[in-house]
Parts: C-alpha cells; sequence; structure tokens
C-alpha cells in the first residue's frame, strides 16, 4: 500500500520491516487440524520462528479470533487462543484514532473487495508500523499491496 506523498516512508524501511501481522484465519487453521490451511499454517509458523520474525496482532483481530474461535471451535478453544496470544510471544498492539480513521478511508478506497473492518484497521496498523507482511490465508492483503505468508517467502 503506498503511502500519500510526503506522509510517510515506504514500508519495509523501519525496525518493523521483517515483522508479521497476524490474521483472524492463520490463528484457525493454526488451532483446527480439519482446515485446509492448517499444514501451510504450522509450517508457516514455525518458518517465522526459524527466522526469529516477530508476530503482531491487534485487538480488532485478537476480539474477532475470539468471536471465531468460541463459535467454531468451542469455549475450551477460545479460551486457549486468548492464552497463547497473551503469553508475550505475540506484540498486542492498541489502535489510535489514527488507525480507525485510516481504517474507514481503505473501506472506501477498496469498497469493491469487501474488506471488513477488521482487515482494513490491521492494515492501517501496518502502515503506522511499517509491518510489511501478513500471516494471512486473506487475499485483501494482497490486494493492498502487502507481502501475505503463506507461502513463506521473506
Amino acid at each position: 500500500m503506498p503511502a500519500r506523498a510526503g506522509s510517510r516512508p515506504p514500508v519495509g524501511l523501519t525496525l518493523y520491516a521483517r515483522a508479521v501481522m497476524t490474521d483472524t484465519g492463520a490463528l484457525l487453521a493454526l488451532a483446527d487440524q480439519h482446515d485446509s490451511h492448517h499444514d501451510e499454517a504450522v509450517d508457516c509458523l514455525r518458518r517465522i520462528s526459524e527466522h526469529r520474525l516477530p508476530l503482531f496482532i491487534s485487538l480488532p483481530t485478537i476480539y474477532e479470533s475470539h468471536r471465531r474461535f468460541l463459535f467454531s471451535l468451542g469455549n475450551r478453544a477460545a479460551e486457549s487462543m486468548l492464552t497463547r496470544v497473551y503469553d508475550g510471544t505475540i506484540n498486542v498492539v492498541r489502535t489510535v484514532s489514527d488507525d480507525e480513521s485510516e481504517a474507514r478511508r481503505l473501506l472506501g478506497r477498496y469498497r469493491d473487495l469487501d474488506f471488513t473492518l477488521v482487515d482494513a484497521v490491521n492494515m492501517a496498523v501496518m502502515v503506522r508500523l511499517r509491518i510489511a507482511a501478513a500471516f494471512s490465508f486473506d487475499r485483501h492483503y494482497l490486494q493492498a499491496g502487502f507481502v501475505r505468508i503463506p507461502p513463506f517467502h521473506l
């Protein structure tokens, strides 16, 4: 996603250039052995760990994930997901008002792609922190110009 002229350096020129934003679909694929992306997600997480890439997750993704885990995999899976997210291995990012404004702008800009508000907020956070990659199976990150892993190709 290109930055507006003069407003921000391009994604990838900061400390977070090799960081990865985690999406709900990746968490679900990791937890559900019946998910069609499970093996790919497990391999991707292993490679993220091998390369020591810091993982980030936004609060909106945590909220969305809890709901999806609860209704798809049950209460125990939802509780387990929360325990793992808050165990210190994933950096939790709180949104700021600029992220929310940028997310609304992105929803308008990419209206034809049917982004969710959570996707748009994640993208806004990624731009703010200059995180170029999303651990996701969601095509919207690719359509907006981010790197999507898997496949792992950093």
